[in-house]
């Protein structure tokens, strides 16, 4: 007899259960009595003991039906929550698309062509369920093909009511429509009927109790594998092959390619998950959120057709149910996705490529905190995978691991084809009449124009202005809820807290005063599009938070920007990865000190990789490429390291800053934050937690308050812990348990372990 401990749907524990005959292994999804009502759970792990305090209730069945998860996953989300301090719910949601999850339940199912036992009450419960409203039946179903079944007689109106009327070949979907009105919960008849009732109609087949398992049952999945047709590959280059044979080759487990902006990473990549599929092997290629753009998914269709699943954070909960089933059921074995694909079900994977590995979008910064990269790597060690981290600005620690051989480092340093990287200059916006356009980049941009070419203009900040103040009584506009200066934006002439998300009109007239005499300070990407188009009468298309929120934002703008109808292009960061436009010659980065001077210890690294890659996009193709830096702090060693093109320069100054001060990856940090909307009691409670986990072993600061104090009406605290590897892993236990008294109404803790972002 085994032990095992139990995850129930709806808990955020573990419940000991006994394996009576030996019949269960980890991962299987099963039936168990929980406080006297049937639940499903899923065994998690083995239980160490087998002896008890309390009564251990044998596990009653296999649910048949249900997604049974592999030992190495539930591995996984233990060593998730472990690692990262979150529930195992949490994790389990995050891992598993909800309509998948164990949550099922059973239904009863009217049998109409068995009626034998006369239940007329019984008959017309049923039977008004397969009835619907007309215009119920419209939400699902286009007046057109409505009309057109009517007039076939496949469908029956009567009074406002529609119901199903024979059996058509061409409304199929129609049919199974309406035969799921046949289902009624079990909860709902045996509330309506009495017993005796239910029992005589199953008794005479009239009606059958079946299980309802969500995503699985309505819609008919094929459990045929589809054929792995491979387009021929591309011929590479000499740095391509190199690259590519010797990740083939090597016994070594986790790679990292520096390449280049324009090297050609993306074809090695797909030569690599090529070679896992001639092996009958799986590959997950993960991309950060603004990345999954048309060209890339279009890019990824035409080399690998339909065996590849794409996931992502538009896809409906049904849409990446399906996906998610294609995988676990072996018909698709390529996922292109973002963060939440590294879950994706996979069987006998080869390899994870993370493409842009030093985006801060694979670490989710909601419960649970993890970080794709590092789950990756820990996913690559369970299931013999290899993993392969690319960007042509790796993220220092990443680097760091790249040169001290825990990742076999491999450099793409020429552009493919052999185009050459675009010219560099800097301009001291200090010596500029105009805040916004230099002499320089305003030339430039003429000249590329007159040239028939197009140029792309970043400026990483939202809306028309950051500030907005009163020129009369001088008040500024903020928001109520958070800490923080309100943005405006003309586009909706609204203003917007970024942290919050509320918005209120603006009328142009101040909120204390009433003055019209408005200042607006601190340019934001609608006030540079408004005085470019003084300057030059050419289409100019906006990529930004706001404008993205369109349907098929990207793909119309991809097609559009492609195809010449846009001359220019000026967005935030959204557009400074991910875009390959081959006549694009230009590149201006209006304030390269937006990222720079935030009081982060990651600023500089940041500021590199956002100007090196959005530099990146000028001149990839046969035309020669030119950028222009605007800054204020021109006598930055980071602004020089970018004109330099001089990675490794920049490199070696923040790895010798990080060890002087101990931090990543030097160190492993965590970030502890305390919130309430009562300030009074937030920081006596702050200096409380802190007190309790104090431990001599590593460093801990503050509490102190938060760059922006006040988000969402509540009040923030941070206290920043940093230790070696060995004894904060061991760190982790001791707040682990410590923090289990502070679960006070009034306040929230959050830990965030190797935190990315500290405001």
């Amino acid at each position: 007899m085994k032990y095992y401990k139990i995850f129930i749907d709806g808990t955020n524990g573990f419940f000991t259960y006994k394996d009576e005959k030996d019949e269960f292994k980890i991962g299987d999804p099963v039936q168990v009595n929980f406080r006297n009502k049937l639940k499903a759970g899923i065994i998690i792990e083995e239980e160490k003991e087998n002896e008890f305090s309390f009564k251990v209730l044998p596990i009653k069945k296999l649910l048949e039906d249900q997604i049974k998860f592999s030992e190495n996953f539930i591995k996984l989300l233990i060593w998730i929550q472990n690692y990262y301090l979150a529930s195992f719910d949490q994790v389990f949601s995050a891992a598993v698309p909800s309509m998948l999850n164990i949550k099922y339940e059973f239904l009863y199912k009217f049998n109409k062509d068995k009626l034998t036992y006369v239940n007329k009450e019984m008959e017309e419960y049923f039977l008004e369920r397969i009835k619907v409203r007309k215009n119920t039946l419209t939400k699902n179903f286009s007046k057109e093909r409505i009309k057109k079944a009517l007039e076939k007689k496949v469908l029956k109106e009567e009074n406002k009511w529609i119901s199903f009327f024979q059996e058509h070949e061409k409304y199929k979907d129609i049919e199974e429509y309406f035969q799921k009105k046949y289902f009624v919960s079990k909860e709902t008849l045996e509330k309506k009927f009495s017993k005796n009732i239910i029992d005589n109609a199953l008794k005479n087949n009239e009606i059958e109790l079946i299980k309802n398992i969500k995503a699985l049952r309505e819609d008919k999945y094929s459990e045929e594998i589809i054929e792995n047709k491979l387009v021929e590959d591309k011929i590479l280059n000499e740095e391509q092959t190199y690259v590519k044979n010797g990740i083939i080759n090597s016994e070594k487990k986790h790679f990292l390619i520096k390449g280049v902006t324009g090297s050609g990473k993306t074809e090695v990549y797909i030569q690599l998950i090529k070679d896992g599929l001639r092996k009958g092997k799986g590959s997950i290629f993960l991309v950060p959120e603004i990345s999954l753009t048309p060209q890339m998914v279009k890019r990824f269709q035409e080399e690998f057709g339909e065996t590849i699943a794409i996931l992502h954070s538009k896809m409906t909960i049904s849409e990446r149910s399906k996906e998610w089933y294609n995988l676990y059921s072996g018909r698709k074995k390529v996922v292109l996705g973002v963060r939440s694909a590294i879950f994706a079900p996979l069987k006998d994977l080869e390899y994870v490529i993370i493409d842009e590995e030093h985006e801060n979008s694979y670490k989710q910064d909601s419960n649970p905190r993890y970080n794709a990269k590092y789950v990756a790597i820990k996913r690559g060690e369970l299931e013999g995978a290899k993993i392969v981290l690319g960007s042509a600005t790796p993220s220092i620690e990443s680097y760091y691991y790249g040169k001290e051989g825990i990742f076999e480092l491999f450099y793409m340093n020429k552009r493919y084809k052999d185009a050459k990287m675009p010219s560099m200059e800097v301009v001291d916006m200090k010596n500029e009449n105009n805040s916004f356009f230099s002499e320089k980049l305003l030339d430039n941009i003429r000249e590329t124009l007159l040239r028939d070419e197009q140029v792309i203009l970043l400026l990483n900040r939202k809306g028309y202005s950051t500030l907005i103040q009163c020129g009369d009584c001088g008040h500024i506009e903020e928001c109520k809820h958070c800490s923080i200066k309100m943005n405006y934006y003309s586009s909706g002439h609204i203003l917007k807290c970024n942290y919050c998300g509320i918005t209120r009109k603006f009328d142009g007239h101040c909120s204390k005063c009433g003055s019209t005499n408005i200042v607006h300070s601190g340019k934001g990407v609608e006030r540079v599009e408004e005085e470019l188009k003084k300057y030059f009468p050419v289409e100019i298309i906006r990529v930004d938070g706001e404008s993205s929120k369109e349907k098929d934002f990207y793909k119309n703008m991809y097609r559009d920007f492609s195809q010449g109808k846009y001359k220019i292009m000026i967005g935030t960061q959204m557009i400074a990865k991910g875009l390959h436009f081959p006549n694009v010659t230009l590149v201006g980065v209006i304030n390269a000190d937006t990222v720079l001077t935030i009081p982060d210890f990651r600023s500089g690294e940041r500021t590199f990789q956002l100007v090196t890659q959005v530099a990146g996009r000028a001149g990839r193709g046969e035309k020669e490429g030119r950028v222009i830096i605007q800054t204020y702090q021109p006598e930055s060693y980071v602004i020089n390291k970018i004109l330099e093109d001089d990675y490794d320069g920049f490199y070696e100054k923040e790895i010798e800053n990080r060890e002087i001060l101990f931090y990543p990856p030097f160190s492993k940090i965590i970030n502890i934050g305390i919130s309430s909307t009562k300030e009074d009691i937030l920081e006596s409670i702050s200096k409380e937690i802190y007190d309790e986990i104090s431990w001599e072993m590593v460093e801990l600061h503050g509490p102190m308050r938060s760059l922006v104090y006040k988000v969402k009406d509540r009040y923030r605290y941070n206290i920043f812990i940093k230790g070696e590897r060995k004894y904060i892993n061991h760190y982790k236990k001791i707040i682990r348990e410590k923090l289990k008294k502070f679960k006070g109404k009034d306040y929230r803790v959050v830990v965030d372990i190797d935190p990315i972002n500290l405001i």
